[in-house]
């Protein structure tokens, strides 16, 4: 097995020609050379299995052609419904981006892509503006709804972007967005000419997924993403990642420190036991694709996924003989979800609590009576007060 020098010196040597360093600008990060990247089909002619499994995933399906009818189609939204908020149309679009939780949409001002300031909320189905104030680079850059999507999105929707050229080498999360360039091992067949993340070390694995499931911002105020990072390097030489302060609301995070926006998922996992313990991004979320929603290792519905680790005959975790002992819920109803407890959804996107908090940890309602944070109860039960929750979690958990 080749060790963590070997490889990281494959991927300064084989995946990146050149790095200038100025005062201010572009200059001062590492150009991508895009000359190395082969595509994921290309990596199917010796993995057809990943490639297939990964086809099928929301990475393979994150910025895509316009397709409006059809077995292809990619549009979600009704351009149909007139919208206040919405100033184009069908036809001025280029891209879309995302089919999940919402949908935006590229398209070309004055020779740039640029994303438009409206959204689909997928589950509502309405039109909503979509606005830039709640990031950081909101101040530095009112004229936002003309940039470049090359200086917001592109780096962590596409593969291999290089910001000298405002080009992407693949369109989407593709196979050497998490296993870096692949033209050398593609010729070699090598796996010291490849990253993969499973034989680096613990801090390096869990960037690949952090470079863009983490909030955080570069040096400057240009780019809205990790300009110049590549899997196998130290991330944090090209990112900082936003930390939360007690009792203050930010952008990211509530007052208690749980993810209070999307893409909030590795800053609340770098302060949970999870992490301590070394645990993984890849043990509960496979890459290439699973069955399950959110590319799950095993069913989260189902409790499949955490009693993997938890529960009754294991080390760790609550023992019961029966888990409404634990819950205080019926056993096949949502309350006795390990998931909408511990992962409670906390964060914001297209509309309020989809996002999941990974910090893991029942949030009980003092939090909202004290900082006005969502917690595990009242997300379900928002019928009822905090109050109400809370002396019902005295009673159970003395």
């Amino acid at each position: 097995m080749p060790t963590r020098s070997v490889l990281r010196t494959v991927v300064l040597t084989v995946a990146i020609v050149a790095c200038s360093f100025g005062a201010s600008g572009q200059d001062q990060w590492r150009r991508i050379d895009q000359t190395q990247y082969v595509g994921a089909k290309k990596c199917a002619e010796c993995h057809q299995d990943y490639f297939d499994g990964w086809e099928k995933t929301l990475h393979a399906k994150m910025i895509q052609p316009v397709v409006a009818e059809g077995p292809g189609k990619t549009v979600v939204a009704d351009f149909s419904q007139p919208s206040e908020h919405r100033d184009f149309e069908l036809k001025d679009v280029k891209w879309v981006i995302g089919s999940r939780w919402k949908q935006r949409f590229i398209g070309e001002i004055d020779g740039e892509e640029v994303v438009y300031p409206t959204q689909w909320n997928v589950k509502d189905k309405i039109w909503q503006p979509y606005r830039g104030r709640g990031d950081w680079w909101y101040p530095y850059h009112p004229d936002w709804k003309d940039r470049s999507n090359f200086k917001l999105c592109a780096g962590c929707h596409s593969t291999g972007v290089d910001h000298y050229t405002q080009d992407w080498a693949e369109l989407n999360i593709a196979c050497e967005s998490c296993h870096g360039p692949g033209k050398a091992h593609s010729e070699t067949s090598l796996i010291e000419d490849i990253v993969n993340p499973a034989r680096l070390d613990y801090d390096r694995s869990m960037e690949v997924c952090l470079s863009c499931h983490q909030s955080g911002k570069p040096q400057g105020t240009e780019y809205a993403w990790p300009v110049g990072y590549q899997p196998g390097l130290k991330l944090s030489d090209f990112w900082e990642a936003f930390k939360p302060v007690q009792a203050e609301e930010t952008s990211e995070f509530w007052k208690n420190g749980t993810a209070h926006k999307n893409r909030v998922q590795g800053n609340t996992y770098q302060h949970s036991k999870m992490e301590r313990e070394g645990i993984q991004c890849s043990v509960c979320h496979d890459s290439h694709g699973s069955r399950h929603l959110s590319m799950n290792t095993k069913s989260a519905a189902t409790n499949a996924l955490c009693l993997m680790c938890h529960g009754p005959a294991k080390d760790i975790g609550p023992d019961y003989d029966d888990l409404s002992e634990h819950t205080h819920h019926a056993a096949t109803s949502v309350g006795s979800r390990c998931i909408e407890c511990h992962m409670v959804k906390t964060g914001r996107n297209a509309a309020p609590l989809e996002s999941r908090n990974h910090t893991f940890n029942f949030i009980s309602p003092a939090d909202t009576i004290e900082y006005g944070s969502p917690n595990s109860c009242n997300v379900c039960h928002s019928d009822e007060t905090p109050e109400w929750a809370l002396a019902l979690v005295k009673e159970w958990y003395e």
